[in-house]
Formats: structure tokens, sequence, C-alpha cells
């Protein structure tokens, strides 16, 4: 009987991949997107079908990594197949995509060999930067194929199929080629999400969002078999694709209202009405809650059973690239949080940012109260706005000076009972029922910032 090897690819994105620069419309940022949930998904099947080797080596794949395992005598004609989509993959990216894999033999237990795998792809990733580093550094991406995502983009709302050749590994079409692969959730289907024309989209105020795992990486490491290891993809795989695809078709209030980015086995990311967005933010964490009590309540440590979001309102290229910074910013200092309009919040602190917007928004349509108490109160939030208020601790001096502002900003001709229970309501989400102790909660600065879009929508 043959050696078998583990053959790992991971690809991720760097530079200015996904960046809102000059001359990239929404519709090649799209196909971006588009193009790095497919690439782990169709590049480990083209090269089973490029061996002609089973469909059953393929362990795990999601769109920035794979897992095969297959007869230590096609290495070669593997490394070959690599190195082609590789080659493929910097032509198309201008440099800006990173594909790297390991291999190394299915000797030795799991742990083992997960550790010469790591090993090996750090290896090679430090080879391919020191073999950069001799070469001239492009000053941007002008030489990336514009038209070769932005047509991805432009054909994925009705595509039922993805192909490729094994003569161009690397560059997907959504029609005919001679490897192709069913796009659907049934088993022998690729995974795929459905994707909604952006340009169809029923919103007002547009904002992207994008959802991850906590400490994934650190979850799946843990693995003490190959088993476990493609159990655990599997399940955060399967999650998030069904749950999202269900969850746009079960809210009334969401369809036709987000257009799926990508999807994968770390999380999603999407575009739309910033309200339709919340509702599924806030369901996604709940379901997931759910999923890991149930699935991961016999694994130690916290890594892998929390998710963390950010959501940034504006255009849909500058939204996503926003996004994706401040994801990382919302889990270095939080896991299982949201950042939003420069607030990291816990997840049950989301509520209290619509019930603000929900009082304010009574407040100026029920009772007569200038929109312009919405910036009025932001300017509280503001750092250079009440540094002088505060002590080191964080509280304020003079609490009641604070008070007393915030009822004047809010201050109207309406007298009746109905005013001052929503004033009051709206004041005690700002500063909490103890005067003695106030601080401006960070839910009331993003539930302005929530009141302040809905008026200008």
């Amino acid at each position: 009987m043959s050696i078998q090897i583990f053959v790992e690819g991971k690809i991720a994105a760097k530079g200015e991949f996904l960046r809102p620069l000059e001359g990239r419309n929404s519709a090649e940022l799209l196909g971006r997107h588009l193009y790095l949930s497919l690439a782990g998904e169709v590049i480990p099947r083209a090269l089973l079908d490029h061996l002609g080797l089973s469909k059953m080596l393929l362990g795990a794949s999601s769109g920035s990594s794979f897992l095969l395992l297959m007869p230590q005598e096609f290495q070669s004609q593997v490394e070959a197949f690599l190195r082609l989509a590789a080659a493929n993959m910097d032509e198309l990216s201008a440099g800006e995509l990173d594909f790297n894999w390991a291999i190394t033999e299915n000797l030795g237990d799991w742990t083992v060999v997960r550790k010469r795998l790591f090993e090996e792809m750090q290896r090679g990733m430090g080879t391919k930067a020191t073999a950069k580093s001799f070469l001239p550094v492009a000053a941007d991406s002008a030489g990336a194929d514009h038209e070769f995502f932005a047509a991805l983009a432009a054909t994925a709302p009705t595509a039922t199929t993805v192909g490729v050749d094994d003569a161009a590994p690397a560059r997907f079409v959504f029609g005919e080629a001679k490897f192709q692969y069913k796009l659907g959730y049934d088993m022998d289907f690729l995974p795929w999400t459905a994707h909604l024309d952006l340009g169809s989209l029923k919103r007002r105020k547009g904002a992207a969002m994008t959802v991850a795992v906590d400490a994934l990486e650190i979850r799946l490491r843990r693995a003490n078999t190959v088993e476990e290891y493609l159990r655990l993809s599997h399940l955060y795989k399967n999650f998030f694709a069904g749950e999202l695809q269900t969850l746009l078709l079960r809210l009334p209030d969401c369809t036709g209202k987000i257009a799926i980015l990508d999807s994968g086995i770390e999380g999603f990311t999407v575009y739309g009405d910033i309200d339709a967005l919340l509702k599924v933010a806030e369901e996604i964490h709940r379901l997931f809650h759910t999923m890991a009590e149930v699935s991961l309540n016999e694994t130690a440590g916290a890594e892998g059973k929390s998710i963390s979001a950010a959501l940034a309102a504006g255009e849909q290229a500058a939204a996503t690239a926003e996004v994706a910074a401040s994801l990382k910013l919302a889990q270095a200092s939080s896991r299982d949080s949201i950042y939003m309009f420069g607030r990291v919040l816990d997840w049950k602190q989301v509520p209290d940012a619509l019930e603000i917007r929900e009082l304010c928004l009574r407040m100026i349509r029920n009772h007569g109260a200038s929109p312009q108490f919405v910036s009025e109160l932001s300017a509280f939030f503001r750092e250079s706005g009440y540094q002088s208020l505060r002590r080191k601790t964080g509280r304020f001096e003079r609490p009641w000076r604070l008070y007393r502002r915030l009822s004047l900003a809010l201050e109207t001709e309406s007298e009746s009972r109905d005013f001052e229970r929503t004033r009051n309501r709206l004041l005690a989400e700002f500063i909490g029922k103890n005067a003695g102790q106030t601080r401006l909660r960070p839910s009331g600065r993003v539930g302005l910032e929530l009141t302040r879009i809905s008026i200008n929508a």
C-alpha cells in the first residue's frame, strides 16, 4: 500500500486587493470578494479532476483553505498544478493574492502531522517572501485583470455552475469550461450562497457588515485527530452557508435588502440596508451560540465558541474595506462583540442602541423635538467634548451638570406625560439610573448614529 500525503492550501488577500482604489468600481470589488469565496473550493476539486482522482479525497474546503489526502506518487503532479494555479492567481491580482500550500506524509498522530504542515506552510511563505524581495515593487495594481473580476460580479446572481480549465486553474468562469461544478446545497454541489445584484437592493442608507468566528485557527489547531479537524471544519462552514441563506429567506424584512459578498468557514461579509443587517447579525449571533452549546460543549476553551462583527455605513466599496479593519479592533478589544461607529459593544448592548434610536425618533416625530438635538447629544461622546468633566477613572466629577445639559438638549414645548416618560427613559439609557456614578454608555453613541441615519434616509 502506497504512502498517502496531506495537501493543505491557503489563499489570502494582501495589500490593496479589497481596497476601493481609484479605477475600481463596486462591481469589480464585489467580484474580488466572490473570487475569494470560490478559490479554496474550486482549485482542490479541479486538481482532483485533473489527476483523475476521487472527490472523496477532498477532506475540507472553504474560500480561503482546503485539505486533501492523496497517494504520494502524484506529489510531483500536485506541485506542478498548484504552481500553475499560484502563477495564474498572481497574474489576475497583480500579486495581491497569496496562495501557499504545504505537503507532508500521513505518518504519525494528527497533532504531529498538523505541526509538520504548519512548519512547511511557514517555510513556503518565507521562501516566497525572500524571492519576491529581489523583484521590482509594483506601484499599484494596474496590472490586475479588472474585467475578469467585474465579469464575475455581473454573472454571479444567476449562476448555477462554476467552471475552470486545467490550463488556467485559478481563472474561474460562470459558464462553459473543461471542469464544471454545480452551485447549491445538495451533497454533490459546491456550497454556494445566492448573491444578489447590488444594484437591485431595496435600501435606504447602505452599510457593510462582516461576521467572523473568534480564534477559529486556535480551535482548529487543537483538534487531536484528523476526524475531529474535519468535523469542526464542516461544522462552521455548513453553519454559515446554511443559516445565512435561510435567514435571508425567513426574515421578511430582509428579503431583497442584503447582498452577500462572500461566505466561508470563518464567517461572511454582506452589504445592504442597515436595519436588515442588524436583524441578521442578532439572529446569527443567537443561532451560533445555540450551535456552540450543542456541538462544542465537550471541547475545552472559549476559542471558536463566539463570533464578533463589524458594521460600517456608506458606499459599498468604502464600507466593505472599513469593516475588514474594524473587525480586528472588535476581536482585539473583546471577543463576542460588535464594532459600530467607533464603539465596541457587547451583543447584549445592541438592543439598547436600537431602543435609543426609537426613543430619539419618538422625541422628534411625536413631541416636536428638533433633529438638531441628535448632534448636540453626539458631542458628549466626542473625547474633546467631555474630557474636562472626567476623572482618570472615567467617571464624571459633576454628573448633575451633564444630566442638566442632556435635559436642556431634549427640551420641547410638549408637556405631556408621554413626553416626560420618553425623555426620562432616554436619559436613563444614556447615563443609567445612578446619577452619582454617571458614565456615558457606548450604546448611546451607536444609537445616536443610527438615529442620524434614519433621519437622513
